[in-house]
């Protein structure tokens, strides 16, 4: 068990993420910054490769994240925020419909979730934006299945990226460079 809390607390940091991990208690996780990891003997560009993204907030626009796991709703409503969004959470794809307002410019949308998974929850979503005629917002698969295969079925569903997780925030970041200009 502490193993696996070492793992997550290790995995947080690297996030942005802060934990709070006593022996044989439950993980108490925080979104705080916390120290860069250390890279050790790294080369440049190892080092260039995995510095976190320095970035121009993109603006007070509104995100609509919704995943099953609390912590990965966690690490992508930091990056969002820090990256200047609004972010609205959901924990199932049925939320996700329910909570879906047109000023969302971008849906993450977990594939695999309890109620509706993200296909379904985006499909009702860019029904509702086409009954409405209104803009598209960016729709990101966010999964674990991100195979060729898997991808493609994702991008004919009507995503229009896929954030393979684990992800990074320069991952985010240069999927979201498909719709807004922005700069790191």
């Amino acid at each position: 068990m502490l193993v696996g809390l070492g793992l997550a607390r290790r995995v947080g940091r690297a996030f942005g993420i802060g934990a709070q991990v006593d022996a044989g208690q439950a993980a108490e996780w925080q979104a705080a910054p916390v120290a860069a990891p250390d890279i050790g003997a790294a080369s440049a560009a190892e080092a260039a490769a995995t510095a976190p993204v320095a970035m121009e907030p993109v603006g007070r626009m509104r995100a609509l994240v919704a995943d099953d796991s609390e912590i990965n709703r966690m690490i992508l409503r930091t990056f969002l925020d820090r990256l200047g969004f609004d972010v609205t959470l959901a924990a199932t794809g049925a939320e996700a419909v329910a909570l879906w307002e047109p000023e969302h410019v971008l849906l993450c949308l977990d594939i695999e979730m309890p109620e509706l998974d993200g296909v379904s929850a985006l499909l009702r979503i860019r029904d509702e934006v086409a009954a409405r005629g209104i803009a598209a917002p960016l729709a990101l698969a966010v999964t674990v299945n991100a195979m060729t295969q898997d991808v493609t079925d994702y991008m004919q569903a009507g995503f229009d990226g896929c954030l393979a997780k684990p992800f990074s925030r320069n991952d985010l970041v240069d999927l979201l460079r498909r719709r807004w200009d922005v700069t790191v």
